[in-house]
Parts: structure tokens; C-alpha cells; sequence
């Protein structure tokens, strides 16, 4: 390897992973760090990243191995119950605001730009994708409604696919014709492609699910990721194979298929597969940032910047407008899904593709790759700035009393805690026993039966909408480690821990201490379990105005019943609540001295 391209790769490496971390630390998506680290590093700036020169075509087959990774983890990461209760807004999304997308950033980059309408054409199929690994940073960092985060969900990863395989299909237009008119031939080489595509995901993803299923009795539970990380590369390329562009689909099916059959193995998987996405991708964007040279293309800035303007500003919400007309999205979830459209690396690298599979069209595939980095880095800017901001005066982003709650550790009265918030907010169990996974599953309750202190476990219920947790395990040590685990991916304000036992010393004070304790300092989860099972006490919802004398509040409810606020050492009760309440030991007593009174 030369001096050159060692220096691109191990620089594009380090710069980002630094992109990466800063963006977890702040919770903010990556994409922007990525192009400007580009952008520094690149052939416009201090020229350390030169990926044409030291890589060239070498870096083709890297691009195809990032979307087969991008789009195989989106497919682990869709909800199937989501489509289910949102297909009909799914379908308009995907059948209108994609086609209008792409038909006006076409007609655009034609008669602003002026390249040809094939390029034009081509340009307009790869910039309709808005990228699962920019919209999942997006979740991560604001709490949406349940259905804007299916739709935005479904929306990149089927966008993704879509817009590959048209590109694609333009692509091939443009090396066989020439500058041809399309014929028949394209249109059913795009439905074999599907039919091949869904064929062969499903295949490979009933193949890797008993591969999977098989790993699991190794008890390493690093194989499963492997194995599927490998599998999906070659599932990318097999389809490909058989027909061209269709690779994209089968990935996605095949993670679909897995997330819907494989269980709990999948959270493994997924963690896996998001360590592995995030340092190939993010070295990836450093690379293909630095391909591009601004510079080359000045005097067509301004042009290239009002495409992008108008894309984001007019087109984006006017599609989503009339996709969602007559449907029952709100028109502040319409407009919120009209503004935050941000493009991702599978658009980049589809243009980075192109333009090493089209030497003889220099000055058009500039063009392009320069449009479609203003573009990402536009609506990158637009969605990292106003994605919290809009959420709040939209009104579409999840109060913290209505997020989802993990409990961790079931028992009789963590179960019937669950029982009663279950009313209000969603509820989900968190044990490594199978017994009590068991339990808790009969009784109703969705339950993950995993290593506790397993990190992923946290990622993939924050992921879920579980951004709050309460640790009620038997044991102290148990709990705080717990609480010290779960902090790391949820905010250390909605992570709570109950204290097991009387009198026992913690494992962790000062600042590892991160998260409240819960409910309050006279709680303790042992005895309580053992009350309740005497019959000696239960829990109840009740008015504050009803509380007895060693009444013991646990949660807050909302005074519209929708959400719960976990109660704390020093929190004031108001409002109703829900209680753990001692059974009256006096009553029985009181009855018999009435009874021996002298009249």
C-alpha cells in the first residue's frame, strides 16, 4: 500500500470516529462533522485526504459494502407492528412524495444546472433517499411521537432502496444508450430486480435465522452479529449478481426477516452491526467528502445552493403535503416530516459509484456529486439545528412523562407496578431469569430476556422508545450497576434506581452515582415483595387527599391519565398517584375492644 493511500485510509479512519463521538456526546447527527472533516482534509482544504488519487476505483466495492451494511441494519431496525398501524401513510410517502421528490430535483438540476435530462434523471432517483443512519441519529436525539418515528423510519430505509435501484437503472440507461431514449427493457429489469431481490433476501434471511438460531447454544454472543454482518454482504452481492441492482432490496428483506423471527438474538445483532456501521461508514463519508473538490465548481455554487434551498424549503413540503392529504396525520406531524428530510451517505456514495463507472462524463458527474453534497449538507445543517426546536413548537415531540418505561428485575411488586403504569405509558420488562421472563410474558408484559448489564440492551430499548428506566432487582449492587450502565444511553435524570434492602451500604457514590433513587428513602424492594406476597400489603392508584399514614407514592399520574412521572426523595406528592399501601392491622383489634366494652 502506498504512503498515499495508508495516509487516506488511517486519517479518514481517525477523523471519523472523532465525528462519531462528538456526535453521541451531543447528540446531534454525524453527517455534518463528516463532510466538513472532508471538506478540511480534502483536496479544497489542507489536502491530507486525497481518495481519488491514493484509492481511485479501489474505493468502488467500499461504497457497495456501506449500503449493503446501512441498509441491511435499517432492516433489523424496522417494526413491522409500525407498518401495520400506519401502512396507509407509509404507502403515500413511499408512492408520491418519493416520485415528486425525484421529479423535481430532476427538473431542476436540468434547467438550472443544465446536464442532460439522463443525468438530470439519474440525479433526481438518488436524491430522493433520506438516509436510516441520519434519521436514526435524529431519533436518538428528540423524543417523537410513536408515529412520525415509524414514518421517517420506513420513509429513509425504503427510500433508500427505492432510490438505488432507479439509479441504477439510470446508470445502465446512460452506459448502454449513450444519451438513448428509455426503452421497455428498463421497466422489466426494474420488476425482475424486485422479484430477484425479494427472493433471494428471504431465502437468506430464513438461512440466517437457523444459523443464528445455531450460534446462540455456542453462548458467544458475538458470532451472531458476525455471522449475519457476513451474510448480508453476500447476500448484497449475490443478488447483484443474479440481477443487477437488486442487491439493496434483498438486504432489507433479510433483515426484516430476522428482526421479525429471531427475538431477542437480534438485539446482539444489531449491536454488532451498529459498531460495525459506525466505523466503516463514518471512515467511508470522511473519504468520499474529501472525493469531492467545491473548489473546481465555484462559479456553479450559487445555483447548486438554491437547487438545494428549494429542494428543502418548497419541494420536500409540498410533497409531504400531498402525500398526507386526506389521511389523519396531523398537519403539525406533516409539516415537521415537510422540514426534516435530511439526505445520507447512500445518496454520496451512489454518486461516488457513478461517477467511477462514468470516466467519459467528467464535468456532469462533478456536477452531480456537487449538488448532492450541497444538498446533504443543507438539510444536514437544517435537521441538526431545528430537529429539537421544531419538535417543541410543533407540539409533535413525546413529553418525558409519556416516554416508554423499562423495568429491570421482575417480581411480585415490580409486576404489579408495571401493571398499574401500563394504564398510562408503555411498559417493558428487562430479566436474565427465564422464569421470570416467562412470568412477566403470561402476565401480558413485553419482555426482554438478556444479560442486564449488557450496554446494547439499553441502546435497543432507548431505540424502542424506552427512555426511562427503573431498576427493582433484589439486590442493591445489582440495581446501581445497573443504573451506571443504563445512564450511559439514557439522559442520568430518567434513569431510576429502588433500594433492595435496609441499612446496606452502596456500591457506588459521588458522580458514578448517576440516577435517582427511587420513590423514596423508607422504600426497600425485599420487603415490600414479601408483604406483598403475605397479603399484608398491595399496590393502588389513589388521590393525594387519600394518603394514609405510611402510604408510600411511587409514580405521579398525569392528570389526563396519559403519562407517569416516577417519584423521588424529596419530590412533593400531588395529584393522583399510584401507592404501595400496608393492609390496616388495627381494624380486627379496634372491632374486639368495641366488642368487650362494657355498655
Amino acid at each position: 500500500m502506498s504512503h498515499d493511500a495508508f495516509q487516506t485510509i488511517s486519517l479518514s479512519i481517525a477523523l471519523g470516529v472523532f465525528s462519531y463521538i462528538i456526535s453521541r456526546a451531543y447528540k446531534i447527527p454525524a453527517i455534518v462533522f463528516y463532510l466538513v472533516c472532508g471538506f478540511v482534509f480534502g483536496p479544497a482544504g489542507l489536502n491530507l485526504i486525497r481518495t481519488e488519487a491514493a484509492i481511485g476505483g479501489g474505493i468502488a466495492p467500499m461504497v457497495e459494502i456501506a449500503v449493503a451494511i446501512i441498509l441491511f441494519e435499517g432492516g433489523l431496525s424496522l417494526s413491522i407492528q409500525g407498518f401495520r398501524m400506519e401502512k396507509k401513510a407509509i404507502r403515500r410517502l413511499l408512492f408520491i412524495t418519493i416520485p415528486v421528490t425525484g421529479g423535481a430535483a430532476a427538473f431542476l438540476c436540468h434547467y438550472l444546472t443544465g446536464i442532460p435530462w439522463l443525468f438530470a434523471i439519474f440525479f433526481g432517483a438518488l436524491i430522493v433517499v433520506t438516509g436510516p443512519t441520519v434519521i436514526g441519529s435524529i431519533l436518538k436525539s428528540v423524543a417523537l411521537n410513536q408515529r412520525l418515528e415509524t414514518l421517517l423510519n420506513w420513509e429513509s430505509l425504503w427510500g433508500d432502496v427505492i432510490g438505488v435501484m432507479v439509479s441504477a437503472l439510470a446508470l445502465e440507461l446512460i452506459l448502454v444508450s449513450k444519451g438513448g431514449v428509455i426503452t421497455a427493457g428498463v421497466f422489466s429489469h426494474l420488476l425482475l430486480g424486485t422479484f430477484a431481490g425479494s427472493l433471494v433476501g428471504l431465502a437468506g434471511g430464513v438461512l440466517l435465522k437457523h444459523i443464528v438460531a445455531w450460534l446462540e447454544k455456542l453462548k458467544d454472543p458475538t458470532l451472531s452479529g458476525i455471522a449475519s454482518f457476513g451474510g448480508a454482504v453476500a447476500l448484497f452481492f449475490l443478488s447483484g449478481e443474479l440481477v443487477e441492482s437488486s442487491g439493496p432490496l434483498a438486504v432489507v428483506v433479510a433483515g426484516m426477516y430476522l428482526s421479525l423471527k429471531c427475538g431477542d438474538a437480534v438485539v446482539g445483532i444489531r449491536h454488532f452491526k451498529d459498531q460495525i456501521a459506525s466505523l466503516f461508514i463514518s471512515t467511508m463519508f470522511v473519504m468520499l467528502s474529501a472525493f469531492v473538490n467545491p473548489l473546481e465548481l465555484l462559479h456553479l455554487w450559487p445555483t447548486m445552493l438554491a437547487v438545494a434551498i428549494i429542494l428543502g424549503a418548497v419541494v420536500r413540503p409540498l410533497a409531504v403535503h400531498l402525500a398526507m392529504a386526506g389521511s389523519d396525520v396531523t398537519l403539525r406531524e406533516r409539516w415537521y416530516m415537510g422540514i426534516i428530510g435530511p439526505r445520507g451517505i447512500v445518496a454520496v456514495a451512489t454518486a461516488s459509484y457513478a461517477a467511477f463507472e462514468l470516466p467519459g462524463f467528467p464535468y456532469e458527474m462533478e456536477v452531480i456529486l456537487n449538488q448532492t453534497m450541497a444538498i446533504i449538507f443543507f438539510s444536514g445543517v437544517v435537521a441538526t439545528v431545528l430537529c429539537r426546536p421544531l419538535a417543541s413548537l410543533l407540539k409533535v415531540r413525546v413529553p418525558h412523562a409519556q416516554t416508554g418505561i423499562l423495568l429491570v428485575g421482575s417480581n411480585p411488586m415490580s409486576r404489579e407496578f408495571a401493571r398499574l403504569l401500563s394504564f398510562h405509558v408503555p411498559v417493558a420488562f428487562l430479566e436474565t431469569r427465564r422464569d421470570a421472563c416467562s412470568l412477566a410474558t403470561d402476565q401480558g408484559f413485553q419482555t426482554v430476556c438478556a444479560d442486564m448489564l449488557s450496554a446494547d440492551v439499553y441502546e435497543e430499548a432507548s431505540r424502542e422508545g424506552y427512555d426511562r428506566l427503573v431498576a427493582l432487582t433484589r439486590n442493591n449492587a445489582l440495581n446501581e450497576l445497573v443504573a451506571l450502565r443504563a445512564a450511559s444511553h439514557m439522559s442520568p435524570g430518567r434513569v431510576y434506581r429502588g433500594v433492595a434492602r435496609r441499612a446496606e451500604e452502596t456500591l457506588l457514590t459521588g458522580k458514578d452515582n448517576v440516577a435517582h433513587v427511587a420513590f423514596s428513602d423508607g422504600f426497600f424492594i425485599i420487603e415490600a415483595v414479601r408483604r406483598m406476597e403475605k397479603g399484608q400489603a398491595f399496590l393502588t392508584e389513589k388521590e393525594v387527599e387519600e394518603l394514609r399514614e405510611g402510604d408510600i407514592p411511587l409514580a405521579r399520574v398525569n392528570g389526563d391519565g396519559k403519562g407517569v412521572l416516577i417519584m423521588r426523595p424529596g419530590v412533593e406528592p400531588s395529584g393522583r398517584l399510584i401507592c404501595y399501601s400496608r393492609k390496616e392491622k388495627t381494624a380486627g383489634r379496634a372491632r374486639r375492644n368495641t366488642t368487650e366494652a362494657p355498655v
